[in-house]
């Protein structure tokens, strides 16, 4: 919650891998739920939880027996953990460009 200014709904639990894709969770991560013109991901929370989800970080407090973390975006949310992720491993990046 202190990464990313959000307000935590469940119980504190620690989570090693992050998806915007409910299709492709693996058991315990955390779902980010992206809203765009055409979806919201918020829509598959059930599914999320039903494929083993441990957390949401969605932008709307959802009634589901999850851990949740509220944010005012999810997709500026997701950007700001994966800077702090980032920052946590200590790995040359190299760019290639053309």
């Amino acid at each position: 919650t202190d990464i990313l200014n959000g307000e935590l709904q469940g119980a504190d639990i620690t989570l090693d891998a992050v998806t915007t894709d409910t299709r492709k969770l693996t058991p315990g991560c955390l779902v980010v739920a992206l809203k765009g013109e055409r979806f919201d991901a918020h829509d598959f929370a059930d599914q999320a939880k039903a494929g083993g989800a441990g957390a949401l970080l969605v932008s709307r407090p959802l009634d589901i027996d999850l851990p949740q973390l509220i944010v005012k975006d999810t997709r500026l949310a997701f950007g700001e953990l994966a800077a702090w992720v980032r920052q946590q491993v200590p790995a040359r990046v190299v760019a290639l460009t053309g």
